[in-house]
């Protein structure tokens, strides 16, 4: 177990790593609010966690020795993030989102989009795992979503003038995905 536990860890941080910047971000602006930051994040979050258990259960119902292909598409994001793009137009500020409940709902999304991709990894590893121990894993990630809020409302406190580098998204974000996308292929060729 101790070691299901390591490597559910070591997962959840290389996934969420884009989540922890998004969210400083959106701590970092004064029109957000902590509470509507973190009700957001939390039901976008919620949201992700349970569509990887449904997709899990429904891959090991199905596709069981299968499921391990699933690591192409973080490979393939990832090598996608690492070539060269047309630079996209800069400058383009957002718009203030009227009400709490706009608010909450744009970070809602965002978390949505962030866990989009976290389910290529999520999905093959949950997949493999009986029901007590992915109950333990979903509580182990519930309580690391408490934690990546905590370290991004921290961050942004500590450091409002903070501007996030450019190396993060162009190099950082495609090299995990890759990583994770090549943990999951060789990981589940080798229990095939």
């Amino acid at each position: 177990m101790e070691r299901l536990l390591f490597v559910a860890a070591g997962l959840f941080v290389v996934t969420n790593v884009d989540t922890l910047l998004v969210l400083v971000a959106f701590c970092l602006d004064e029109d957000y609010h902590p509470v509507e930051i973190l009700a957001g994040h939390a039901i976008g979050f919620l949201i992700g966690i349970a569509a990887a258990i449904l997709g899990a259960i429904l891959a090991a119902e199905f596709l069981e020795e299968w499921t391990f292909l699933l690591g192409v598409l973080p490979l393939a994001l990832g090598l996608w993030g690492l070539a060269p793009h047309a630079s996209e137009a800069e400058g383009d500020e957002l718009q203030v989102v009227p009400g709490p409940t706009g608010r909450i709902t744009v970070v809602g999304l965002a978390a949505i989009g962030l866990n989009g991709e976290n389910l290529v990894v999520y999905i093959p590893f949950f997949a493999r795992l009986t029901g007590d121990q992915l109950l333990v894993v979903s509580m182990m990630y519930l309580i690391g979503a408490g934690i990546v809020f905590l370290a991004a409302d921290t961050v942004a406190r500590t450091s409002a003038a903070w501007r996030q580098p450019a190396w993060i998204n162009r190099w950082l974000v495609p090299g995990v995905l890759i990583v994770v996308g090549v943990y999951v292929l060789v990981s589940g060729w080798l229990a095939v």
